[in-house]
């Protein structure tokens, strides 16, 4: 064993299947599971019992029973590195890039009054602009055609109001859009003769699509009205700014579990809080190869002007990140934060590449292909599902056609197979020593838990199973 005293995986696992209700399809008793209690967790060590299916909430990490429960989860995750935008993804992009450029929400009053200050202003230019054209009109011709027909008067200009008739007239807007349309054509074709031979590389890169990156970089590089950052915070341990920033994180995920899933507040204390989205097992570590944020568990919080809109809680592992939750303040619904923030996460993921090579997958937890509100997760491009009973990643769209027809099923179509655990092998611990399983068994000189063991083992497979230490009373 290469790893210090320090460096184990401890945890406790519960033996047992029992059903819940099912918080996708409401089914009661039908949602099944297996878990085990983290007391201690690596980063590389819940790094691989996600590529095995698991998950964690809070301290308790847990494997959906896919095979007999009512919607199957299935792992999925995004090869971050080679994502590209989609149209409804460039539109939440440009919707919020909007809203920070305004500072205005749709349907606010301050707009409204605008529009009928532009209404009006255009209403008094259209009338203004008429009186100078009509005045060219001989009076006697005026008068007689005032007689028979219906048209508004004209406004004759007064000294100090109206347009000066020294000037030449406003043109009008559609007027001026066409004219900088024509300058921007002509202009685009003195460049071209200027550039009569550009390079191959240059030609390239003038015909390739905007970048996330760079729909980001638009939202700083602008005059805004409304400021957006992005704070990252470790919150295990307890981080300085996690504890300044906790009255506002609290009260936002209040908000947003009481209006969007409608729990009582009773179920949303600052305990609730903490137990589900702050306490994590995972262990703070850095490395020299390894992003300068390090490895372990964070909120990562959307400031808008200052005021805390939404947090997305991370884990940065040793080859992703992995996406725990989103809670956000629902009076920002028109964000569409749910994918801004995913953007953002894919984004960042690519960002900590560029300083850790291996890290280079976003996670986005589970995948219900027979739940309608889960679809949009597969609408990630680069997107691969986990084979449930090989272990192996499957592009989405491969997994679509087999889906449809079953909930539950074998990805990979291989006859790839699992790997089996030798149970003597497990490693355990046992009033403070770590030993295997053999050991402990011939030590105790009973294996009435053989089966629980045996069970834990295939579930986590051989990798955790002979690295993390199994809790023994």
């Amino acid at each position: 064993m290469s790893r210090t005293g320090q460096d184990f995986s401890i945890v406790e696992y519960f033996a047992g299947n029992d059903g819940s209700r099912c918080g996708y399809c409401g089914s009661k008793d039908t949602n099944y599971s297996r878990g085990m209690w983290a007391h201690k967790m690596m980063t590389q060590d819940y790094q691989d019992l996600i590529d095995r299916g698991w998950r964690r909430s809070g301290k308790y990490v847990y494997k959906p029973s896919m095979e007999i429960m009512c919607c199957p989860a299935y792992t999925i995750r995004c090869q971050a590195v080679d994502f590209k935008l989609s149209k409804s993804q460039k539109k939440c992009l440009i919707t919020v890039r909007k809203h920070l450029q305004t500072g205005i929400k749709p349907g606010d009053s301050k707009k409204g009054d605008e529009e009928d200050a532009e209404s009006k202003n255009e209403s008094e230019t259209k009338d203004e602009t008429g009186s100078c054209t009509n005045d060219v009109s001989s009076t006697s011709d005026a008068s007689d055609h005032s007689k028979s027909t219906h048209v508004k008067r004209t406004k004759l200009t007064r000294s100090g109001v109206g347009p000066d008739p020294n000037k030449p007239l406003r043109k009008k807007a559609k007027m001026l859009r066409m004219e900088a349309k024509r300058h921007k054509q002509t202009h685009s074709a003195e460049s071209s003769s200027l550039e009569s031979q550009p390079t191959k590389n240059h030609q390239k890169s003038s015909n390739e699509p905007k970048s996330l990156e760079d729909y980001l970089s638009e939202e700083t590089m602008m005059s805004t009205a409304l400021n957006i950052k992005i704070k990252l915070i470790r919150t295990a341990p307890p981080s300085l700014e996690y504890q300044e920033s906790f009255k506002e994180s609290y009260e936002l995920f209040r908000k947003y579990q009481m209006t969007i899933h409608k729990e009582p507040a009773s179920d949303c204390t600052a305990h609730d809080f903490k137990r589900f989205l702050c306490e994590s097992p995972l262990v703070e570590e850095y490395r020299e190869d390894g992003p300068s944020c390090g490895y372990g568990s964070f909120h990562q919080q959307y400031w808008l002007g200052g005021v805390l809109i939404a947090v997305g809680v991370l884990d940065i592992l040793p080859h992703s990140i992995s996406s725990v939750y989103l809670y956000y303040n629902p009076d920002y619904n028109f964000l569409n934060l749910g994918t801004y923030s995913s953007l953002r996460e894919i984004a960042f993921t690519r960002a900590l590449q560029k300083e850790a090579a291996n890290l280079k997958y976003y996670y986005m937890g589970f995948y219900i292909h027979s739940c309608p509100k889960m679809k949009y997760k597969g609408q990630i491009g680069s997107s691969f599902l986990l084979c449930p009973e090989a272990y192996t990643w499957q592009p989405i769209e491969d997994c679509r056609p087999k889906l449809d027809e079953n909930k539950y099923i074998r990805l990979d179509n291989k006859n790839t197979a699992d790997s089996e655990v030798d149970i003597n092998q497990i490693l355990t611990l046992h009033k403070g020593r770590a030993m295997e399983y053999g050991f402990y068994k011939t030590m105790q000189g009973s294996h009435a838990d053989k089966e629980e063991v045996a069970e834990y083992g295939n579930l986590v497979g051989p990798v955790c199973a002979y690295r993390m230490l199994l809790y023994r009373s």
